[in-house]
């Protein structure tokens, strides 16, 4: 076979051989059938019917391949011959269709395609119509095995070997013949199967046929454009790519937690500072003295306020029992009756909640205080031991909030309400040193002071 020729004399019934001519159209040589060389109208005009009319108006475009654009309606055709279970009027159906493969043929000389690369394109044609028909349910039953397209125009009753002998002839110089590769890539993609019908694992061996002609063709055109559409993406996001792929709610949620890191930071750093400070307002009193003018530096004290002694004998005589358990206190000082709260257990660490079993001594308390007369102040005192917590910044929140604990719980009583005050004074008021557990437990405490 002549390596110029990849046809060969696969196509040419009358074993003439056919150079191609790549770049220019040549006439059709007078060897090859009328048919071919004729115009449509003049071989069998009444046989020629309207892509439209065969295809249902189905549009079949590949770009710049006039092969491909001229057979859009056999190839149509082909998708809707393989979904008939029935056709009424078969012969009608094969006259249809040869009218139609003459067209193509027309059409495609017209547009610049060369006499030997139609023929081809034909045959391919053919052998795809042949299938298709032969595989449907009636196809076999019909005029068609002995009156197929192939037995018309190339006197072959069957095109599943040379096929693929003619593919495999353009393949070896596809830049000659890549409107004709386009072709039978397409033939295949719409279900020809020729010889590998019948073989072992044909279907296999088939893609494989089919992916090495794609290659083949994507290394002539270069990549495509795979894209269905060129204004199918839509509106670019800008958003920062943390934004996009993690949920607001989590960035959110981080801030937020960066936030209360900062905040008790601050908190920390501001209790460090202010609580000397807080400390020193308790003991101005005594520094203030070396600045007071010398008249009232050497006046004469006042009468010491003299505590109503009827008034603590009744306080002590009621909390006796709690004296007694050394929960509670009783004490003169300033001229002040102090009630001193005791219980090291009576909060529960580093809290302002009251243990369950202490509400009956502050109900004794609440009741011993009914007859007291003027204001009533509840003071709350810590260890030196510092407190830093979210809702506790330093000890003297904490002391403050565990006096407005027992402060609420005296004003339930009716006889004391809107007469209870309360403050809280951290460990700036220590009993005794804060240098052992004992010592500190002996300072936390609650003091009533009326």
């Amino acid at each position: 076979m002549n390596q110029d020729d990849p046809f060969g004399n696969y196509l040419d019934d009358d074993k003439t051989v056919m150079k191609p001519t790549p770049g220019r159209q040549r006439a059709p040589s007078s060897e090859l059938p009328d048919a071919i060389v004729k115009p449509v109208s003049e071989a069998i005009p009444e046989q020629t019917v309207s892509s439209q009319a065969l295809s249902g108006s189905l549009e079949f475009q590949a770009g710049k391949n006039p092969l491909v654009n001229s057979a859009a309606a056999l190839l149509s055709l082909v998708s809707q011959l393989r979904n008939t279970t029935t056709h009424p009027d078969v012969p009608g159906l094969r006259n249809r269709i040869i009218g139609e493969v003459k067209a193509f043929e027309a059409n495609a000389l017209q547009h610049g395609c060369s006499a030997e690369q139609t023929q081809v394109a034909r045959y391919a044609l053919c052998a795809l119509v042949d299938e298709a028909v032969l595989n449907t349910p009636w196809g076999g039953n019909s005029i068609w095995p002995t009156q197929n397209l192939l037995v018309t125009f190339h006197k072959e009753s069957w095109g599943g070997e040379k096929f693929f002998q003619v593919l495999s002839n353009l393949i070896a110089q596809p830049g000659i013949y890549l409107h004709l590769l386009d072709l039978f890539y397409f033939c295949l993609s719409l279900g020809f199967e020729g010889k590998y019908k019948v073989m072992d694992q044909g279907a296999s061996k088939l893609e494989a046929v089919r992916e090495n002609l794609y290659q083949v063709i994507r290394r002539q055109k270069g990549e495509f454009d795979r894209e269905l559409s060129s204004h199918w993406q839509g509106i670019t996001d800008n958003r920062h790519a943390l934004i996009r792929y993690v949920p607001l709610w989590v960035v959110s949620s981080v801030a937020g937690l960066l936030l209360m890191f900062v905040f008790l930071g601050f908190l920390f750093a501001v209790n460090q500072a202010s609580n000397p400070l807080l400390g020193q307002l308790y003991k101005i009193k005594d520094s203030m003295n070396a600045y007071l003018p010398d008249e009232i530096k050497n006046a004469p004290e006042s009468t010491p306020t003299i505590p109503d002694t009827r008034l603590i004998d009744d306080v002590r005589t009621f909390l006796q029992p709690e004296i007694q358990q050394g929960k509670v206190t009783v004490d003169d000082l300033n001229g002040k009756i102090v009630v001193r709260i005791m219980a090291k257990s009576f909060f529960a660490s580093g809290s302002d909640n009251v243990q369950d079993q202490y509400f009956p001594l502050l109900e004794r308390i609440s009741q011993a205080l009914t007859t007291v007369p003027g204001r009533i102040s509840v003071v709350g005192h810590t260890d030196n031991v510092p407190i830093f917590t979210a809702r506790f910044p330093s000890n003297w929140d904490l002391s403050n909030a565990r006096a407005k604990t027992v402060a609420n719980f005296l004003s339930n009583n009716t006889s004391l309400m809107n007469k209870v005050t309360s403050e809280g004074r951290a460990d700036t008021q220590s009993l005794v040193p804060n240098d052992s557990p004992e010592h500190r437990a002996m300072n936390r405490r609650i003091e009533i002071i009326f």
